[in-house]
């Protein structure tokens, strides 16, 4: 059973709901953001790479999923707050151990620094990445991968696509950035999205793996079928099968 609603509250607006078998089923809710191609919407239902290993995982499973699409960081103060909550595709750092429960890896991504394409200075390392003012989505993993290298000089938006623009602000604006911090995968996306051209990667910071970060106060019972039918996924060739499907149909 699929069932969508529209709130008209913006990114918060999106909610939508998958149910595989609907007697008596437990409900555990999904919250992720506009990230691809981990996870979007397209054509009113939510997308990505991400979001097909978890709808498999909820195929096998008597669970009734609800998936909504918030900005990042409602998101993740609410997956910590709420019960039976998780979130996705979240990286899985040192300071962000003890406040979820996860399952995965569910897949991985590559990030990067990415400059307006008449930028031409050489990074070659972290070093020459601390001499510039970047880009980055508060709360998000890539902030907080940044900062744990001694990468410091973070200007913070709410939402990703906020952050192209002020590339090509003056240079005299407070505002301006000179990197961007993103996913391989994800930037020239969200720089169409942002009306913006003429953007290019210039290093390559990190490669995490992504997984699903589920609220402390998930139900065991829960969390274990989630668990339980995301390694059965891994033990029967699935998953690899999605993960290489999906990056076909999603490379750019």
């Amino acid at each position: 059973m699929y069932m969508f609603k529209n709130s008209g509250a913006g990114l918060a607006a999106i909610a939508f709901f998958v149910a595989f078998n609907t007697a008596q089923a437990q409900s555990i809710t999904f919250l992720t953001e506009e990230n691809p191609p981990f996870n979007f919407t397209q054509a009113g239902k939510p997308a990505g790479i991400s979001t097909e290993i978890i709808t498999e995982m909820i195929k096998r499973t008597d669970l009734k999923a609800r998936f909504e699409i918030l900005n990042w960081d409602t998101a993740y103060r609410r997956t910590q707050a709420d019960k039976d909550t998780c979130l996705y595709s979240t990286a899985r750092l040192a300071e962000r151990e003890r406040l979820f429960r996860w399952i995965g890896p569910i897949t991985n991504n590559k990030w990067v620094l990415v400059a307006k394409s008449d930028f031409s200075a050489a990074i070659n390392n972290d070093a020459d990445a601390r001499k510039y003012k970047i880009g980055a989505v508060k709360t998000d993993a890539k902030a907080e991968f940044l900062r744990a290298k001694a990468i410091t000089n973070i200007s913070y938006s709410d939402t990703e696509i906020e952050i192209p623009p002020k590339l090509f602000l003056p240079k005299d604006d407070l505002a301006r950035i000179d990197l961007w911090v993103s996913g391989l995968h994800a930037y020239q996306t969200v720089a169409v999205n942002a009306k913006v051209a003429g953007v290019k990667t210039v290093y390559v910071v990190g490669e995490q793996p992504l997984f699903l970060a589920c609220s402390p106060r998930t139900a065991d019972d829960v969390f274990n079928k989630l668990r339980t039918a995301e390694q059965s996924m891994r033990k029967d060739g699935t998953w690899n099968k999605l993960i290489t499907e999906s990056e076909k149909r999603f490379a750019k």
